[in-house]
């Protein structure tokens, strides 16, 4: 009868155990899992160009447009997560636009990105910009139409 309680507290013990090692990998992957929240919305601000504009287009994540979910895919990443904060233009130049792309994130966070025409900026983010500037056309479009 010993034995078989000895059997018994060992299993206990290591069913213990496991049920223990398993709650330790939750914690450590919740935090993980929360920071790579998905993105909330995308802002591109574009000012300048030769008479002064000053315009501002938005999606939000459940905007109803076919290209959403790849602009917000695209923001999501890694390589745009891991982009430059700025992107200026080689040379000197007169009536560029410059943009401004403000990503902001389910957990509070926002990525800013600055670049303007004539920049060596990566092809991802003049995707970001003029996805972004394509869907609030169409759907100014949709509304005014």
């Amino acid at each position: 009868m010993s034995a078989m309680l000895r059997t018994i507290g060992r299993l206990m013990t290591a069913f213990a155990l496991l049920i223990g090692v398993s709650a330790g990998t939750v914690a450590i992957a919740g935090p993980a899992q929360a920071a790579r929240a998905g993105a909330y919305q995308v802002t591109v601000t574009r000012t300048g160009g030769f008479i002064g504009v000053n315009e501002t287009y938005t999606v939000f994540h459940d905007t109803a447009h076919v290209s959403t979910p790849a602009l917000m895919t695209a923001v999501e990443g890694r390589e745009f997560r891991h982009l430059c904060a700025s992107y200026p233009p080689a040379g000197n130049g007169a009536d560029r636009f410059v943009y401004t792309v403000s990503v902001t994130y389910r957990n509070g966070v926002t990525k800013t990105i600055v670049t303007e025409d004539g920049a060596d900026a990566p092809e991802l983010l003049w995707r970001v910009i003029g996805t972004t500037l394509q869907i609030t056309r169409d759907l100014a479009a949709t509304t005014a139409g």
